[in-house]
């Protein structure tokens, strides 16, 4: 989806269905069954930047939000390291 060919609003719509469809998604049994929350995302929709994980740990299980565990803590580090730091709407 190219962001000069659907509005802002229409690109927050179709991010709310994908979040809907992971909230009920059981493609991967194993974390559907052990999950305690989908960990879909957080921050502007319309971001020029976004990190993309390889997989929530605990902390973001527990929390259902990205990049708030170790992870997190050193994504904010690294990102600290270029002079720059996380939205605090992340």
């Amino acid at each position: 989806m190219a962001s000069g060919s659907t509005s802002a609003q229409d690109r927050r719509a179709a991010l709310k269905e994908v979040f809907q469809a992971a909230q009920s998604c059981t493609r991967c049994p194993e974390l559907a069954r052990t999950r305690t929350n989908v960990v879909f995302g957080a921050g502007n929709a319309d971001a020029e930047l976004m990190f993309v994980g390889e997989a929530p740990g605990a902390s973001e299980d527990e929390q259902g939000l990205p990049f708030v565990g170790r992870a997190g803590r050193l994504l904010e580090q690294l990102l600290g390291e270029i002079g720059l730091e996380r939205s605090p709407t992340c």
